[in-house]
């Protein structure tokens, strides 16, 4: 059996654990009030690279990629609502002689119209990862997941 199988066995549970916490809390948010929450990823299987150079360029174009799904306006959904994917991250940064990371949430953002409230209710739920080069050795954490509060602001005054 190869590496890669072990460590997806090995780590089953968690994503298991994981999708009945997940299905806990959104019951649980269901009836209760609401509030910001984050469920902690799972390693990744470490990765070899042949030197730093080749672990950095993988983790700047990891970045590209993940740059690319941002959408640069938000686009309506349904009357009143809009969606727009961010990508949220400082890049790829050096930590060190050799050492760089590269930490991304990647999310939807949905603003709705709420004329019972008089307000614009901002959402955001995202996937998280990071992954570290220490040399040529690649590793991180992926299926990080989150969401904040939602956030309230006025609706604009109507043009006379």
């Amino acid at each position: 059996m190869d590496d890669l199988a072990v460590y997806r066995r090995r780590h089953a549970w968690r994503r298991h654990a994981a999708a009945a916490v997940l299905g806990a809390a959104a019951l649980v948010a269901a009836h209760a009030v609401r509030a910001s929450g984050h469920l902690p990823g799972f390693p990744i299987p470490p990765r070899s690279f042949p030197d730093y150079a080749a672990c950095k360029a993988f983790l700047e174009q990891t970045a590209r990629d993940d740059r690319a799904q941002a959408e640069p306006q938000p686009r309506e959904t349904e009357p009143g609502t809009t969606r727009q994917m961010l990508v949220v991250g400082d890049g790829v940064v050096e930590r060190g002689r050799e050492q760089a990371e590269y930490r991304v949430q990647i999310g939807a953002q949905f603003r709705r119209r709420d004329p019972e409230r008089q307000a614009i209710v901002t959402t955001f739920s995202y996937d998280e990862r990071s992954y570290r080069c220490d040399g040529g050795a690649l590793s991180g954490e992926a299926g990080a997941r989150g969401y904040y509060l939602p956030g309230y602001e006025p609706l604009p005054a109507a043009s006379p």
